[in-house]
Protein backbone atom coordinates (compact mmCIF):
# COMPACT_ATOMS: atom_id res chain seq x y z
CA UNK A 1 0.00 0.00 0.00
CA UNK A 2 1.35 3.42 -1.03
CA UNK A 3 1.28 5.48 2.20
CA UNK A 4 3.35 8.28 0.75
CA UNK A 5 0.47 9.27 -1.57
CA UNK A 6 -1.91 9.65 1.36
CA UNK A 7 0.71 11.54 3.37
CA UNK A 8 1.18 14.07 0.55
CA UNK A 9 -2.59 14.55 0.28
CA UNK A 10 -2.78 15.08 4.06
CA UNK A 11 -0.02 17.71 3.95
CA UNK A 12 -1.70 19.55 1.07
CA UNK A 13 -5.08 19.61 2.89
CA UNK A 14 -3.35 20.81 6.07
CA UNK A 15 -1.65 23.67 4.22
CA UNK A 16 -4.92 24.67 2.54
CA UNK A 17 -6.69 24.68 5.95
CA UNK A 18 -3.95 26.81 7.49
CA UNK A 19 -4.16 29.25 4.54
CA UNK A 20 -7.94 29.66 4.88
CA UNK A 21 -7.74 29.94 8.69
CA UNK A 22 -5.08 32.66 8.41
CA UNK A 23 -7.16 34.71 5.98
CA UNK A 24 -10.30 34.34 8.06
CA UNK A 25 -8.38 35.49 11.17
CA UNK A 26 -7.02 38.55 9.35
CA UNK A 27 -10.48 39.50 8.12
CA UNK A 28 -11.90 39.11 11.63
CA UNK A 29 -9.19 41.34 13.12
CA UNK A 30 -9.79 44.04 10.50
CA UNK A 31 -13.52 43.90 11.23
CA UNK A 32 -12.88 44.29 14.98
CA UNK A 33 -10.57 47.28 14.32
CA UNK A 34 -13.22 48.93 12.17
CA UNK A 35 -16.01 48.21 14.66
CA UNK A 36 -14.10 49.45 17.72
CA UNK A 37 -12.24 52.22 15.82
CA UNK A 38 -8.98 50.92 17.28
CA UNK A 39 -6.27 53.61 17.30
CA UNK A 40 -8.75 56.43 16.55
CA UNK A 41 -8.67 58.82 19.51
CA UNK A 42 -9.91 62.37 20.09
CA UNK A 43 -8.68 64.89 22.67
CA UNK A 44 -11.55 66.17 24.84
CA UNK A 45 -11.81 69.96 24.36
CA UNK A 46 -12.31 72.47 27.19
CA UNK A 47 -16.03 73.25 27.17
CA UNK A 48 -16.28 75.02 30.54
CA UNK A 49 -18.23 78.31 30.40
CA UNK A 50 -19.12 77.79 26.71
CA UNK A 51 -22.79 77.81 25.77
CA UNK A 52 -24.62 74.55 25.16
CA UNK A 53 -24.96 75.25 21.42
CA UNK A 54 -21.24 76.02 21.09
CA UNK A 55 -20.33 72.83 22.93
CA UNK A 56 -22.61 70.65 20.81
CA UNK A 57 -21.15 72.13 17.60
CA UNK A 58 -17.57 71.38 18.75
CA UNK A 59 -18.42 67.83 19.84
CA UNK A 60 -20.14 67.04 16.53
CA UNK A 61 -17.10 68.22 14.56
CA UNK A 62 -14.89 65.90 16.64
CA UNK A 63 -17.21 62.94 16.15
CA UNK A 64 -18.24 62.82 19.80
CA UNK A 65 -21.71 62.29 21.22
CA UNK A 66 -23.14 64.05 24.29
CA UNK A 67 -25.54 63.68 27.20
CA UNK A 68 -27.05 66.77 28.84
CA UNK A 69 -27.77 67.25 32.55
CA UNK A 70 -30.05 70.23 33.28
CA UNK A 71 -30.66 69.56 36.97
CA UNK A 72 -28.15 72.17 38.21
CA UNK A 73 -28.13 75.94 38.50
CA UNK A 74 -25.34 78.40 39.33
CA UNK A 75 -26.50 82.02 39.82
CA UNK A 76 -23.00 83.27 38.90
CA UNK A 77 -23.24 81.82 35.36
CA UNK A 78 -25.48 82.65 32.44
CA UNK A 79 -28.27 80.37 31.34
CA UNK A 80 -27.14 77.37 29.23
CA UNK A 81 -23.46 77.82 30.11
CA UNK A 82 -21.50 74.64 30.77
CA UNK A 83 -20.87 74.22 34.51
CA UNK A 84 -18.70 71.11 34.14
CA UNK A 85 -18.23 68.11 31.87
CA UNK A 86 -16.84 64.57 31.93
CA UNK A 87 -14.34 63.21 30.86
CA UNK A 88 -12.13 66.20 31.68
CA UNK A 89 -10.45 68.42 29.08
CA UNK A 90 -7.23 67.02 27.61
CA UNK A 91 -8.20 63.38 28.03
CA UNK A 92 -8.09 60.89 25.13
CA UNK A 93 -11.36 59.21 24.13
CA UNK A 94 -12.48 57.18 21.14
CA UNK A 95 -14.65 58.70 18.44
CA UNK A 96 -18.32 58.27 19.24
CA UNK A 97 -17.72 58.50 23.00
CA UNK A 98 -20.41 60.22 25.06
CA UNK A 99 -19.40 63.46 26.82
CA UNK A 100 -21.57 64.31 29.84
CA UNK A 101 -22.44 68.02 29.98
CA UNK A 102 -23.68 69.67 33.17
CA UNK A 103 -25.58 72.74 31.94
CA UNK A 104 -26.62 75.82 33.89
CA UNK A 105 -30.37 75.72 33.55
CA UNK A 106 -33.29 77.47 35.20
CA UNK A 107 -36.79 76.31 34.38
CA UNK A 108 -39.69 78.73 34.26
CA UNK A 109 -41.21 77.18 37.38
CA UNK A 110 -37.99 77.14 39.41
CA UNK A 111 -36.63 80.07 41.42
CA UNK A 112 -33.12 80.31 42.83
CA UNK A 113 -31.71 82.72 45.39
CA UNK A 114 -29.41 85.20 43.61
CA UNK A 115 -26.05 86.18 45.06
CA UNK A 116 -27.07 88.87 47.58
CA UNK A 117 -24.78 88.03 50.52
CA UNK A 118 -22.47 90.97 51.36
CA UNK A 119 -24.35 93.20 48.93
CA UNK A 120 -25.98 96.53 49.73
CA UNK A 121 -29.61 96.12 50.81
CA UNK A 122 -30.94 98.21 47.90
CA UNK A 123 -29.13 96.10 45.30
CA UNK A 124 -30.27 92.95 47.10
CA UNK A 125 -33.92 94.06 47.05
CA UNK A 126 -33.71 94.75 43.28
CA UNK A 127 -32.28 91.29 42.63
CA UNK A 128 -34.95 89.66 44.77
CA UNK A 129 -37.71 91.61 43.04
CA UNK A 130 -36.34 90.64 39.60
CA UNK A 131 -36.46 86.97 40.64
CA UNK A 132 -39.94 87.28 42.18
CA UNK A 133 -38.74 86.30 45.67
CA UNK A 134 -40.86 87.87 48.43
CA UNK A 135 -39.28 89.24 51.62
CA UNK A 136 -41.20 88.34 54.76
CA UNK A 137 -39.05 90.13 57.33
CA UNK A 138 -35.93 92.30 57.62
CA UNK A 139 -33.87 92.19 60.81
CA UNK A 140 -31.14 94.72 61.59
CA UNK A 141 -28.23 93.77 63.84
CA UNK A 142 -25.12 95.56 65.07
CA UNK A 143 -22.31 95.01 62.58
CA UNK A 144 -19.47 97.07 61.14
CA UNK A 145 -20.86 96.62 57.60
CA UNK A 146 -23.84 98.95 57.59
CA UNK A 147 -26.78 98.31 55.18
CA UNK A 148 -25.20 95.05 54.00
CA UNK A 149 -26.99 91.69 53.71
CA UNK A 150 -25.24 89.34 56.16
CA UNK A 151 -27.49 86.26 56.11
CA UNK A 152 -30.67 84.96 54.48
CA UNK A 153 -33.14 82.66 56.24
CA UNK A 154 -35.93 80.57 54.74
CA UNK A 155 -38.23 78.62 57.03
CA UNK A 156 -35.88 79.40 59.94
CA UNK A 157 -32.88 77.88 58.14
CA UNK A 158 -29.89 79.77 56.78
CA UNK A 159 -29.62 79.47 52.97
CA UNK A 160 -26.90 80.39 50.49
CA UNK A 161 -26.84 81.75 46.94
CA UNK A 162 -28.23 79.23 44.45
CA UNK A 163 -30.78 77.79 46.88
CA UNK A 164 -33.69 76.34 44.91
CA UNK A 165 -37.09 77.43 46.18
CA UNK A 166 -40.21 75.28 45.82
CA UNK A 167 -42.86 76.32 43.29
CA UNK A 168 -45.03 77.82 46.03
CA UNK A 169 -42.69 79.65 48.37
CA UNK A 170 -42.88 81.62 51.59
CA UNK A 171 -41.09 84.91 52.10
CA UNK A 172 -37.46 85.04 53.17
CA UNK A 173 -35.87 86.83 56.14
CA UNK A 174 -32.93 89.17 55.56
CA UNK A 175 -30.32 89.86 58.24
CA UNK A 176 -28.81 93.29 57.56
CA UNK A 177 -26.07 95.15 59.40
CA UNK A 178 -26.97 98.51 60.88
CA UNK A 179 -23.51 99.54 62.02
CA UNK A 180 -22.87 100.55 65.60
CA UNK A 181 -24.35 103.42 67.51
CA UNK A 182 -22.24 106.53 67.63
CA UNK A 183 -20.89 105.91 71.15
CA UNK A 184 -20.43 102.13 70.79
CA UNK A 185 -16.83 101.07 70.16
CA UNK A 186 -14.80 97.85 70.02
CA UNK A 187 -12.77 97.28 73.20
CA UNK A 188 -9.06 96.75 72.45
CA UNK A 189 -6.90 94.05 74.07
CA UNK A 190 -4.67 95.59 76.78
CA UNK A 191 -3.84 92.40 78.72
CA UNK A 192 -0.11 92.17 79.41
CA UNK A 193 0.41 95.93 79.06
CA UNK A 194 1.62 98.29 81.77
CA UNK A 195 -0.97 100.60 83.30
CA UNK A 196 0.45 103.58 81.42
CA UNK A 197 0.41 101.79 78.03
CA UNK A 198 -3.04 100.29 78.62
CA UNK A 199 -4.52 103.67 79.61
CA UNK A 200 -2.96 105.36 76.60
CA UNK A 201 -4.29 102.64 74.26
CA UNK A 202 -7.82 102.95 75.62
CA UNK A 203 -7.82 106.75 75.43
CA UNK A 204 -6.70 106.60 71.81
CA UNK A 205 -9.81 104.49 71.19
CA UNK A 206 -11.87 107.29 72.87
CA UNK A 207 -12.59 105.40 76.10
CA UNK A 208 -12.36 107.96 78.88
CA UNK A 209 -13.51 106.22 82.09
CA UNK A 210 -10.85 103.74 83.20
CA UNK A 211 -10.90 102.05 86.60
CA UNK A 212 -8.01 99.89 87.74
CA UNK A 213 -7.36 97.63 90.71
CA UNK A 214 -4.25 95.99 92.23
CA UNK A 215 -4.48 92.47 93.56
CA UNK A 216 -1.82 93.39 96.19
CA UNK A 217 0.37 96.40 96.99
CA UNK A 218 3.01 96.93 94.30
CA UNK A 219 6.18 98.98 94.57
CA UNK A 220 6.50 101.37 91.61
CA UNK A 221 3.27 100.25 89.85
CA UNK A 222 4.01 102.34 86.75
CA UNK A 223 6.97 100.06 85.96
CA UNK A 224 6.22 96.73 87.60
CA UNK A 225 2.43 96.35 87.25
CA UNK A 226 0.84 94.54 84.30
CA UNK A 227 -2.80 94.10 83.28
CA UNK A 228 -3.87 90.46 83.65
CA UNK A 229 -7.66 90.87 83.32
CA UNK A 230 -10.04 93.41 81.79
CA UNK A 231 -13.77 94.01 81.60
CA UNK A 232 -15.31 94.13 79.02
CA UNK A 233 -13.22 91.45 77.30
CA UNK A 234 -11.23 92.30 74.15
CA UNK A 235 -13.40 92.57 71.04
CA UNK A 236 -16.65 93.31 72.87
CA UNK A 237 -18.75 96.40 72.12
CA UNK A 238 -18.89 99.05 74.82
CA UNK A 239 -20.29 102.55 75.15
CA UNK A 240 -17.28 104.87 75.22
CA UNK A 241 -18.84 106.76 78.16
CA UNK A 242 -18.97 103.61 80.32
CA UNK A 243 -16.03 102.46 82.39
CA UNK A 244 -13.34 100.00 81.41
CA UNK A 245 -12.07 98.01 84.39
CA UNK A 246 -8.51 96.74 84.62
CA UNK A 247 -6.92 94.36 87.15
CA UNK A 248 -3.17 94.58 87.64
CA UNK A 249 -0.54 92.43 89.22
CA UNK A 250 3.24 92.54 89.41
CA UNK A 251 5.24 91.61 86.37
CA UNK A 252 6.85 88.72 88.24
CA UNK A 253 3.49 87.21 89.23
CA UNK A 254 2.15 87.64 85.71
CA UNK A 255 5.19 85.87 84.27
CA UNK A 256 4.69 83.05 86.79
CA UNK A 257 1.01 82.76 85.83
CA UNK A 258 1.98 82.53 82.17
CA UNK A 259 4.59 79.84 82.93
CA UNK A 260 2.09 77.86 85.01
CA UNK A 261 -0.49 78.10 82.21
CA UNK A 262 2.05 76.99 79.60
CA UNK A 263 3.12 74.10 81.86
CA UNK A 264 -0.52 73.02 82.26
CA UNK A 265 -0.99 73.10 78.50
CA UNK A 266 2.17 71.01 77.92
CA UNK A 267 1.04 68.53 80.57
CA UNK A 268 -2.39 68.17 78.95
CA UNK A 269 -0.78 67.58 75.56
CA UNK A 270 1.55 64.96 77.08
CA UNK A 271 -1.37 63.21 78.81
CA UNK A 272 -3.32 63.22 75.57
CA UNK A 273 -0.38 61.64 73.71
CA UNK A 274 -0.07 58.94 76.39
CA UNK A 275 -3.82 58.18 76.20
CA UNK A 276 -3.60 57.98 72.42
CA UNK A 277 -0.66 55.55 72.59
CA UNK A 278 -2.57 53.37 75.06
CA UNK A 279 -5.60 53.34 72.75
CA UNK A 280 -3.42 52.41 69.77
CA UNK A 281 -1.80 49.62 71.80
CA UNK A 282 -5.22 48.26 72.81
CA UNK A 283 -6.28 48.22 69.17
CA UNK A 284 -3.33 45.99 68.14
CA UNK A 285 -4.63 42.39 67.98
CA UNK A 286 -2.83 39.84 70.15
CA UNK A 287 -1.96 36.33 68.93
Amino acid sequence: MNYSKYFVIFIINLLISIFFLYNITQLALKWVDIYTKHGSYVIVPNLRYLTLSQSISILKKLGLKYDIDTSHYDPNLKKNQIISFSPEAGGYVKEGRHIYLKVNYQSQNTTFLPNIINKNKFIAMKLLHANHIPVKEIRFINDLTKDTVLKVFYKNKSIQSGYRFPYIQEGITLIIGKGYEKNNLVVPNVIGMSLHTATLTLKKKLFRVINFYYDHPIIDPDRNAKVYRQNPSPGEIQDKNKSIELWLTSKELLDNLIKIEEKDIDQKIEEKDIDQKIEEKDMIPTN
